[in-house]
């Protein structure tokens, strides 16, 4: 059994590795199960399937605690500065508005499904403790508007448990797998839909492309030294200052308790994100761009296999309920979304993107676009890209006050 700290981090990035290398395999049985099963969920549940067997242990390892304080900021700060707000103007005003009323749906849905939860199934669903069905939601939430990064922050400053996490992982990874299947086939049959919806065709964002500039040695030079100074007061300092703010933000205002926004992650996130953002308008920004990614992603899928190996499936009851807790709110998200594109007389690919650019997400979104037009993706990851700058900022503060709804 391996419960050092060093034989868990070895054997976590080995795994990641694992993942990772058979990913990118071409095989048939590979691709079809990668296209049902994300990266995320694997990396999720095979932690938790090697620690359920006894294969390796880590209740007594202190490396969660270490790692999130520095990991997720980081991913986080990466994913940020990778915003590219300079192209985002040139889309057109209409798809933007679309993606920020998709993110209103999951906003408002949220809250409304949880008060039809506490109608119809008060026993069912828990409403105390660290396994609360908001704290979930909050987390599940923040993952629909952004990422894993921001779902991973919110699971922190709620101290969400692992029972309802695992149920919400599961439960975006059968939503959102399922609304793309779904999406894909709306887009073979896109002139029929918007003959019968009326559209307007001559609405249509811009054909864009993110043109990296050439930098010159100096510029180069700026840009890298922003970039790594940058991370290494994220890795270093941020956790530290955040813990400072949180400390003199309670002993004035205690009130930020009861909504967990004296959270040491709370502020740890807002200071990340707010440094990412700043970054993202600089030269750092076009600096080792595939790098850069692969290394945010690399640490969530690490932060994500250290959580999975604490998980215990058989703990949780009740999971049929939360689903149909899920669907309701998935509902709302979609209700709302169609309403506008109906009122606006927009193609259904406005509907397709807007919505999966907040369901999916950055890895899925340009599948869908693509599917639509290939001259769509660039415009799909931009606005997936833009939702890890408030995910976790909104996710958090509508989940403070989701805790307040109980039957």
């Amino acid at each position: 059994m391996i419960s050092s700290e060093y034989g868990i981090v070895t054997f976590l990035i080995l795994l990641i590795a694992l993942v990772l290398y058979s990913n990118h395999l071409s095989f048939g049985f590979i691709r079809r199960f990668y296209s049902i099963f994300p990266v995320m969920f694997v990396c999720y549940t095979l932690p938790a399937v090697f620690s359920y067997f006894g294969i390796i242990d880590a209740s007594e390892s202190s490396v969660d605690d270490y790692f999130k304080a520095h990991f997720i900021p980081c991913s986080l700060f990466l994913l940020v500065m990778s915003t590219d707000f300079v192209t985002l103007k040139s889309i057109g005003g209409k798809i933007l508005l679309m993606f920020l009323i998709g993110a209103i749906g999951v906003c408002i849905g949220g809250p409304i499904s949880l008060w039809i939860g506490s109608i119809l199934f008060p026993d069912q669903l828990l409403w105390d403790g660290s396994n609360a069905t908001w704290r979930g939601m909050a987390t599940l939430m923040a993952n629909w508007l952004g990422g894993t990064a921001n779902q991973l922050i919110v699971k922190e400053i709620h101290n969400v448990g692992d029972a309802v996490f695992a149920v919400m992982v599961t439960i975006n990874v059968l939503f959102s797998g399922i609304w793309m299947a779904i999406l894909l086939f709306v887009a073979k049959k896109q002139p029929v839909i918007d003959r019968f919806i009326n559209a307007d065709l001559r609405n249509a964002p811009a054909f864009i492309e993110s043109v990296k500039p050439s930098l010159d040695r100096r510029k180069r030079f700026f840009g890298v030294s922003l970039l790594i100074l940058s991370l290494l007061f994220i890795f270093l300092f941020c956790h530290s200052c955040s813990e400072y703010i949180s400390m003199i933000l309670i002993n004035k205002f205690p009130v930020l308790l009861q909504y967990n926004l004296g959270s040491s992650f709370f502020w740890s996130m807002l200071l990340s994100t707010l440094l990412g953002l700043l970054l993202s308008m600089s030269y750092a920004r076009h600096v080792f761009v595939k790098q850069v990614r692969f290394i945010s992603f690399f640490l969530l899928y690490f932060m994500i296999m250290n959580i999975g190996l604490n998980v215990e499936f058989t703990s949780f009851q009740s999971i049929f309920y939360y689903f149909i807790v899920g669907l309701i709110w998935f509902f709302i998200h979609v209700v709302i979304l169609l309403l506008f594109t109906l009122y606006f007389r927009l193609p259904i690919f406005y509907f397709a993107i807007a919505s999966q650019c907040n369901i999916g997400g950055a890895a899925s979104a340009p599948v869908v676009a693509s599917a639509f037009n290939p001259k769509f993706a660039s415009v799909a990851v931009l606005m997936a890209v833009l939702g890890y700058t408030w995910a976790s900022f909104l996710a958090s503060i509508i989940g403070s006050f989701m805790q307040y709804i109980n039957p």
